[in-house]
């Protein structure tokens, strides 16, 4: 029933709001008046519509509520729809209309339920109850709104849990997601990898050094104290070769503090079509294009080819809209190497919220003086730069954004690291 209601958005809900129309209309006219047709309508329409037009839905569940409370009604089995409308929204609306929804009704329902005990007289029946006293209304006041708070924070938890466990756990969006998180754990142990190769060759050459300028000082001393003049060459030796280790000592320390990153196997170019299958079962339509000759790259070259790929498409995922289009070039030409990287996602941002204006000749300036930055940008200059490569990441007003990245000599760079 729930995948149903999922799958579409009118029929399903139509159904249940007509059967609980039928049965809850029958029930609250022979319990109250026919004033509580009116009610019992509003609140189970409002399940009609809590899953194509949620909104609606909240407006009809709080008339409905609103009404009970301005007849004086007491709480009707109609309420039931107000809690199924819930359990839709929670599952299905986005999070502003569940939050309002979720708020009005349990506030309304709960308002309803203090104005018909506290107008109710001493001695009167409440649910088969007798209410001997003005604190045994109080009493009742609060134990009624306990049991609505209950009731909606179950319908709320229920949908919520249903919507996860149907749409997401074992789909092949969640085993695309743990793919994703298994690549990125990919780069960090291959990163450290690499880094503490570098770290091994940089120590064994440090030890070398050392070695050497002790065996420089050793014998220094003692030859200057046969022949005094020999003390300066000896000094000057010995800075010399402090000099060289406190420079390997400071590309070791900038090496082990770049930014954190990536691998067990490492990913490379290889992997692209799996990347791009993730983002199609993402809802992005990923077109892959290549051109020229491939060029045998070093591993180190194609990791960083596809973390700059794949934290493009992770970017896109994170601001462009589902059903956004994706084009990913890669050209190849001798030595040389171009990844591009385009998507429309203004375009369908503006298809979705049927906005016709597009876009003015402020948007365009805006593109051409704009500097796009920030911290993830600058970390993957730094990782292209290492192949003696640049990052270019430009706005198109009205389509989305472009990342290229230019390795004009990469052949030579990938043999040389």
């Amino acid at each position: 029933m729930f995948i149903w209601i999922r799958d579409q958005k009118w029929l399903p809900a139509s159904y249940v709001s007509a059967a609980l129309v039928f049965i809850c209309l029958g029930i609250d006219l022979f319990t109250e008046s026919y004033l509580a047709l009116i009610s019992s309508a509003l609140l189970c329409g409002s399940i009609a519509f809590s899953r194509a037009l949620p909104w609606l839905a909240i407006a009809l569940s709080s008339a409905g509520l609103i009404t009970a409370i301005y007849f004086g009604l007491q709480p009707q089995v109609s309420g039931v729809g107000a809690l199924i409308t819930l359990l839709i929204l929670s599952a299905f609306a986005n999070p502003v209309q569940r939050r309002v929804g979720f708020g009005l009704v349990l506030s309304l329902t709960a308002l309803q339920i203090g104005w018909f005990v506290q107008n109710l007289d001493i001695q009167e029946k409440f649910l088969g109850v007798e209410l001997p006293s003005g604190e045994a209304k109080f009493v009742v006041t609060i134990l009624g709104c306990l049991l609505v708070l209950s009731l909606g924070v179950n319908s709320w938890m229920l949908g919520r849990w249903l919507y996860t466990r149907i749409t997401h756990v074992g789909t092949g969006v969640d085993v695309s997601r743990l793919e994703s998180q298994l690549v990125a754990a990919q780069f960090s142990v291959a990163e450290q990898d690499r880094r503490l190769g570098i770290a091994r060759d940089v120590t064994d050459l440090l030890l070398d050094n050392v070695s050497s300028t002790m065996v420089t000082a050793e014998s220094g001393s003692y030859s200057a104290k046969s022949d005094p003049t020999v003390a300066p060459r000896i000094l000057e030796t010995v800075i010399n070769g402090l000099r060289t280790s406190f420079a390997e000592i400071r590309r070791l320390s900038d090496l082990l503090g770049l930014s954190d990153t990536n691998a067990v196997a490492m990913p490379g170019l290889r992997d692209v079509n799996s990347l791009f299958v993730d983002y199609r079962s993402y809802g992005y339509l990923v077109n892959f294009r290549e051109s020229g000759q491939a060029i045998k790259l070093s591993s180190g070259a194609e990791l960083v080819i596809y973390r700059l790929l794949s934290e493009s498409l992770e970017n896109i995922r994170k601001h462009a809209p589902v059903g956004t289009g994706v084009d990913v070039d890669f050209l190849w030409q001798e030595t040389a190497f171009q990844i591009v990287i385009k998507d429309n996602g203004e375009e369908m941002r503006r298809i979705l919220n049927s906005d016709s204006n597009g876009y003015d000749v402020t948007a365009d300036q805006k593109a051409l003086t704009e500097r796009i930055s920030g911290p993830g940008l600058k970390v993957m200059q730094e990782r292209v730069t290492l192949y003696g490569g640049i990052v270019e990441v430009a706005r198109v007003p009205g389509v989305g954004f472009t990342v290229s990245a230019s390795f004009p000599n990469i052949a030579q760079q990938s043999r040389g690291n």
